[in-house]
């Protein structure tokens, strides 16, 4: 039989509070699970809300501040996981979640999110063919948003360097989980802000995973930041048969990082082969350029009024005419007059544009002289190349120890880099 001396005796607030502190420390941090009913936005911005199952019904808050970190639309029938902090309201014995984080709960509930945000973004343009911006032939610097460990980095640094040995800036970053959103979009905000070795093309790479995975991808703060990006950007996310969110707002999408780093870099042979069709296309310039000069003087002399057949032509009439009036040969000889002065007019006007082509011509000669680069390094200046013959235009292309050659007017000098 119990014995009502030994029960121990609470007013209604120590009882409370008691309640409170064993609830409290009990449970502290939870996950909880439910459909979302009762649902309220208060002017304040917290949100108001209860999470039930076919048999309980728990209150829940949500305060302003995370409440903004929400990245999908809130609403009764809603599955969702809460984690937060359980507490309890000591005036009327009430507890409740605090809720800190809110995620949809269910591959389909999340699915459906996804196509609605994408129907979102594709209705403001962002995904319009219009805002592309075309990814570069030739990048001298190629900026990579990704895990600093791990197979992605090291497949684009290899076929990167296999390819055309591009220089690299690789910014790391988590690729999934709830960190990967914030460091990508600062990676992004970190390349588009710099002023000197800005590079040339991003590329955003994470490798295979499950859908969970990939969810990073898919949030709207991340699409709307490639967007906004200034450098082109090229998605290359999880395999072939994957497809985020900023695969439709991206540059260019590639099927998986290592095709990434492919689009992003032109084969040496094509690049060599591309500079070869310039060289020949600049050295055919001056020599098409003179032949064009000498036809265009050929026909000029088609214009010329040979003097020798003129006069035979006016012999040949008086011959025929046979005029002995003084009249008529006074008018022979004006017209001689006239001939000749027309004869000397032409002759002047010829070799005034004669002298003028030829004068042209010298001066187009020695221009192209004193700009042929042999020229240009009797000035003092010399032609920088590192092992492989490549040249060298900056000295952050120098490394350390690597020897160079330096091509001068006179020849050429082998030197070693002892410092960049």
């Amino acid at each position: 039989m119990i014995n009502l001396f030994n029960v121990p005796e609470f007013t209604v607030s120590e009882f409370s509070r008691a309640i409170k502190r064993t609830v409290e420390d009990a449970f502290g941090y939870v996950r909880i699970k439910g459909e979302i009913s009762g649902f309220k936005r208060a002017a304040s911005g917290h949100l108001y809300f209860n999470l039930k199952d076919e048999n309980s019904v728990l209150s829940a808050v949500c305060f302003r501040g995370l409440a903004a970190l929400v990245d999908f639309e809130i609403g009764d029938g809603l599955q969702v996981c809460a984690f937060g902090r359980i507490t309890t309201y000591e005036g009327r014995s009430n507890y409740q979640i605090i809720v800190e984080k809110l995620e949809i709960a269910g591959i389909g509930a999340i699915l459906e999110m996804i196509e609605k945000r994408r129907q979102k973004l594709l209705a403001e343009g962002l995904f319009d063919e219009i805002h592309k911006k075309p990814i570069p032939f030739f990048s001298k610097i190629i900026g990579v948003i990704t895990s600093s460990s791990g197979a992605v980095i090291e497949d684009i640094k290899h076929r990167i360097e296999a390819r055309c040995g591009t220089h690299l800036m690789i910014y790391s970053s988590a690729v999934q989980g709830e960190k990967a959103v914030f460091e990508i979009i600062s990676g992004i905000r970190f390349f588009n802000a710099l002023k000197k070795n800005r590079p040339d093309v991003l590329i955003i790479a994470r490798g295979g995973g499950s859908f969970e995975d990939l969810l990073a991808f898919n949030d709207e703060n991340l699409v709307r930041e490639v967007f906004k990006s200034e450098i082109p950007v090229i998605s290359a996310v999880g395999h072939e048969t994957d497809t985020t969110l900023i695969d439709y707002v991206a540059d260019l999408r590639a099927p998986t990082p290592t095709a990434a780093a492919e689009l992003a870099t032109p084969v040496l042979f094509d690049l060599k082969s591309r500079l070869n069709f310039f060289k020949e296309k600049l050295e055919f310039l001056p020599q098409s350029f003179l032949e064009n000069r000498f036809i265009h003087l050929n026909n000029l002399r088609k214009y010329l009024i040979d003097p020798k057949k003129l006069f035979e032509q006016i012999a040949e009439k008086l011959r025929n005419l046979q005029i002995s009036n003084q009249l008529i040969l006074a008018k022979i000889n004006a017209e001689k007059q006239r001939t000749d002065f027309v004869f000397e007019c032409l002759r002047s006007r010829v070799d005034a544009r004669l002298r003028e082509e030829k004068t042209a011509l010298e001066n187009l000669g020695k221009f192209l002289k004193s700009n042929h680069y042999r020229e240009i390094l009797k000035r003092g200046f010399a032609l920088v190349k590192d092992e492989k013959g490549k040249l060298i235009s900056s000295i952050t292309e120098a490394k350390v120890k690597e020897k160079i050659t330096i091509e001068m007017s006179d020849g050429e000098a082998q030197l070693v880099v002892r410092k960049s």
